[in-house]
């Protein structure tokens, strides 16, 4: 009975870990190639992942609604909810040297080191929050900020609102 005890423990176990594998649900996936007569099939691309996003949440008034997220492919997904000019779905794209710039930006201000959420201890409902998310490498992190965040995180937010507010954008019909 010991021994039956000790195999399903450790059946179980594997099964746990296995299913623990982290995948990103924010990952973009190449579109299929489809081979054509007397030409060699095509390379699958590499998926692309999620390495920044920035939203900006609802509030009781008349706050901009909006997500967008930056993928490693260059591509830019945008989603405008509400009290914005460009609502639903539309992409945009960028050098990787954009990319680049985000990361840098995110170790120059230190963004590793924030806490989680601004303001630590009581929240105030009616506040829009800011939400940055940065990933380089094995590091990630996501900051919600209503208020009371330091002057660095501020000044990382305003440089995505610009770099946001610097692409061109086209409307798409989804992610």
């Amino acid at each position: 009975m010991k021994f039956n005890l000790t195999l399903l423990l450790a059946a179980l176990t594997v099964v746990a870990l296995s299913a623990c594998h982290r995948k990103s649900a924010n990952n973009t996936q190449a579109p299929a190639v489809t081979e054509k007569p007397g030409r060699p099939a095509a390379e699958p691309k590499e998926e692309a992942w999620q390495v920044a996003g920035f939203q900006k949440t609802a509030c009781f008034g008349r706050c901009p609604v909006y997500q967008v997220k930056f993928f490693s492919d260059g591509k830019v997904t945008w989603y405008g909810q509400m009290n914005v000019e460009r609502k639903g779905w539309h992409e945009a794209r960028v050098q990787p040297e954009v990319l680049k710039s985000i990361r840098d930006k995110a170790h120059a201000v230190k963004f590793w080191d924030f806490y989680n959420e601004y303001p630590q201890g009581k929240k105030v409902a009616d506040l829009p929050g800011t939400i940055t998310y940065v990933r380089a490498g094995d590091m990630e992190k996501q900051i919600i900020d209503t208020h009371q965040a330091p002057d660095a995180l501020k000044e990382f937010e305003k440089f995505m609102e610009e770099l946001i507010n610097s692409l061109t954008w086209r409307a798409t019909e989804g992610k």
